[in-house]
């Protein structure tokens, strides 16, 4: 019997360290790290000290590659994330402010539609409450903002006739534009305009 017992531990500390080893893996790469890596005890949310933990990991794996640290000062921070507040992060409000943070660093000059779209809106210019999507009442409300803004700049407003819909951007009809898709049609644009 305390062979078996034995066995049972050593085959529960093999999976245990099998999943810490798969969840490193998934976190030294490049690019957003997903919900699930964040989700440390796989219930549904990340804790803000899920995240830090992770971010940590990331920050270590990159170091003892012997990668640069830049942007160490632009480090996102929880709170950037938690949308409502609630001490919760969804996998809407992760993606949300993944988006925040490719857009901010793109528009640091990161080759955003190869230097021709420094002037592009973001994501969170449109979504005015914050919740993760963008309404039609929000898209027109911040696209007549925009003009405005930019007419006052002194900027030719041309092209608005050939402007798109909003159902040209909501591309499953579902009445909400995703970060997803919201980036979908800024690619799309960055590649018509680079023809």
């Amino acid at each position: 019997m305390n062979t078996i017992t034995k066995s049972i531990a050593i085959a529960v500390l093999a999976s245990a360290a099998g999943l810490v080893y798969a969840q490193s893996a998934a976190i030294t790469g490049r690019g957003p790290i997903p919900f699930n890596a964040f989700d440390l005890d796989g219930n549904g949310s990340i804790s803000e000290q899920e995240f830090n933990s992770v971010h940590q990991q990331r920050m270590s794996a990159r170091a003892a590659e012997g990668r640069p640290m830049r942007g160490m000062a632009n480090h996102p921070v929880y709170n950037d994330f938690d949308i409502d507040g609630d001490g919760k992060l969804t996998p809407e409000e992760l993606a949300v402010g993944q988006q925040m943070q490719m857009q901010k660093r793109q528009g640091m000059g990161m080759g955003r539609c190869q230097g021709r779209g420094r002037n592009m809106p973001l994501f969170t210019d449109f979504d005015l409450d914050a919740n993760g999507y963008i309404a039609e009442a929000e898209f027109y409300e911040a696209r007549n903002k925009r003009i405005s803004e930019r007419e006052q700049q002194g900027y030719q407003m041309r092209n608005l006739a050939s402007a798109p819909s909003y159902a040209d951007i909501d591309l499953d009809g579902d009445a909400k534009i995703s970060p997803q898709e919201f980036k979908e049609h800024q690619t799309r644009h960055c590649q018509q305009r680079a023809r």
